[in-house]
């Protein structure tokens, strides 16, 4: 009991001890400190929104970035604490650091992506993005990953920066086309294809709805064109779900009837 107690109490009265743990507490308030700083200050909203979700990005990339650094300050000085020389180690390092650059070469690629992403404009914190077959809202962008919460499920994916090649941004524009008989006049198209824009403009995800003008003259059909601006994108598939119920039923109630493809069969007798 005595010889552990001679082996233990030394340990547990070196100053050494206590200043590497007043260190490391120090590091990580100072962290917290500046992380509540730059959220605070990141979801400001003040300009537009594309100004706001920048804002938000770069404060989020300087946040990972100084965590960091602290960690690397910390280590640096917990290590002069016991005496370790720190400048022989980094002098040393020549052939560690070809190894470890080899080995790292991932990590090194999803951090320059990262920074390209950001000064770029590829996308920001808050876009609506489609990555391969994923598509979801971007809520973190770090130095070494993309986070996006799938719109459809809600499941969140974690994406390498290395592995975005390109990347979809999804508006908030959602445009429909509407059929119509070559039978049908245009001044009534257009007159009932602007009651069905007032009776869209009145859905919750739904900012604004006009009708643009005629599309295209096709084989059975003439194309009408509509355009919605939604409140946020991850609505857009429900959006357009509501809004071609809205057109089929305004349709069924003036008469007008969808075209489609027929096809004359001629037999000889």
């Amino acid at each position: 009991m005595r010889k552990f107690l001679d082996d233990v109490v030394p340990f547990f009265t070196d100053k050494k001890i206590y200043m590497s743990l007043i260190v490391i507490l120090v590091g990580i308030a100072v962290y917290r400190i500046i992380k509540a700083s730059f959220n605070k200050i990141g979801n400001k909203n003040r300009g537009t929104e594309l100004i706001n979700k920048k804002r938000k990005t770069y404060f989020r990339l300087f946040s990972n970035i100084t965590k960091y650094v602290i960690l690397l300050i910390v280590v640096v000085v917990v290590l002069k604490i016991y005496g370790v020389n720190v400048t022989s180690i980094i002098a040393g390092l020549g052939l560690a650091s070809v190894i470890a650059g080899l080995a790292l070469q991932d990590a090194l690629k999803d951090i320059i992506m990262g920074f390209n992403i950001i000064v770029d404009g590829y996308f920001t914190v808050g876009d609506i993005l489609k990555i391969d077959n994923i598509e979801g809202k971007v809520i973190e962008l770090g130095l070494k990953t993309t986070k996006l919460k799938d719109i459809a499920n809600g499941n969140t994916y974690t994406v390498a920066n290395r592995n975005i090649s390109s990347a979809l941004v999804i508006s908030n524009e959602l445009y429909l086309d509407v059929p119509l008989s070559y039978e049908l006049d245009l001044k009534t198209a257009e007159k009932v294809l602007n009651k069905i824009c007032e009776k869209i403009a009145k859905l919750e995800s739904v900012e604004e709805c006009k009708y643009i003008g005629l599309q295209e003259f096709k084989d059975s059909s003439i194309t009408y064109k509509i355009k919605i601006l939604l409140t946020k994108p991850n609505v857009k598939l429900q959006t357009r779900r509501d809004a071609n119920g809205i057109i089929k039923t305004e349709l069924d109630d003036n008469n007008i009837s969808i075209p489609y493809p027929q096809l004359d069969v001629h037999t000889k007798k």
